[in-house]
């Protein structure tokens, strides 16, 4: 029974021994960062060229929305942008030359009337010298000649005016409702744009979360893209390491089939420590307070969930 018991002891040390890391070694697991494509507006999916496990560059169509009412908007803003341009060249034009030629024919006609009135003018005061009509006879011929007078002077001013335009304040208006014309036709493009959904990042596709024929709200992904500088390492070390790590720190890594010599780059260290987590679980981390460390990947390519060794400085 002693031996028995001894042989026990002795293979329960070798196997704790087995499991524990060389000193300054630690457990770790690749971490990712996903980007969740969606578009800004709901719709029904219409297509989604991309599928699980390729890799698209900048510029590729990750998926495509119905786009009736986008393009009904977009009709829409550029015939309102044309008719404010439009009346604003109205504007800026003045009238047309059959409309100043019909002025300037009020005119000739207004200068006859001034003319005659004028010459009943001239033979009323004659009669009045001579004492044949009254002095409201005079009264009123002077009146006519002071009306047709101020006809030719209305007639005049309103060609003057046909021939600059409108007033500034007039012109300024319709400049702005051609500025304001040109943002809704911008913004009724973009949209219109957005039903067409590009890659803005180099990366792996790793889910296409709907499929043609299915509604999309707004903000919803449809794609999960993965980039390969959004992956990193982390890992959990105790205090007495800790206080060894800097933010730009080089530490070494493993993992099993990654090329040998692979570094990472330490980009944050946790504040407040934490017990180790269950997925790192060993006989002789158990239960030990750790800190959170991530490092960047240098020119390696790891996946999501991959353990790694990291081995400090």
């Amino acid at each position: 029974m002693r031996r028995a018991y001894a042989i026990a002891l002795g293979t329960a040390a070798l196997l704790a021994g087995c499991e524990q890391q060389p000193t300054g070694v630690v457990s770790g697991y690749a971490e990712g960062e996903y980007v969740y494509v969606a578009a800004p507006e709901g719709g029904w999916v219409t297509g989604v060229p991309v599928k699980r496990g390729m890799q698209v560059k900048v510029g590729d169509l990750l998926f495509t929305l119905d786009a009736e009412a986008q393009t009904a908007q977009r009709e829409q803003a550029a015939a309102q942008l044309a008719q404010a341009q439009s009346q604003l060249a109205n504007a800026q034009k003045g009238l047309r030359s059959d409309e100043i030629a019909a002025l300037q024919a009020s005119l000739g006609q207004a200068k006859a009337n001034l003319q005659l009135a004028e010459a009943d003018l001239v033979r009323a005061q004659d009669l009045r010298t001579r004492g044949f009509v009254a002095q409201s006879v005079l009264d009123a011929k002077l009146a006519q000649r002071d009306v047709a007078a101020q006809q030719v002077k209305q007639i005049e001013s309103n060609i003057a005016q046909g021939r600059k335009g409108a007033r500034p304040d007039e012109i300024a208006a319709a400049q702005a409702n051609v500025s304001a014309a040109q943002a809704a036709l911008e913004r009724a493009d973009y949209m219109l744009s957005q039903r067409r959904i590009a890659s803005k990042v180099a990366a792996r596709v790793e889910d296409t979360l709907r499929r043609a024929g299915e509604y999309a709200a707004p903000g919803s992904a449809v794609v999960q893209l993965l980039p390969p500088q959004n992956v990193k390492v982390r890992f959990f070390v105790p205090e007495q390491l800790r206080a060894k790590l800097a933010v730009g720190t080089h530490v070494a890594m493993r993992c099993d089939g990654c090329p040998a010599n692979l570094k990472a780059s330490v980009t944050f260290i946790a504040s407040d420590a934490e017990f180790t987590p269950p997925v790192i679980y060993s006989v002789g981390s158990r239960e030990k307070l750790v800190w959170m460390v991530e490092a960047v990947p240098e020119g390696a390519v790891l996946s999501p969930g991959q353990p790694v060794d990291v081995t400090l400085p």
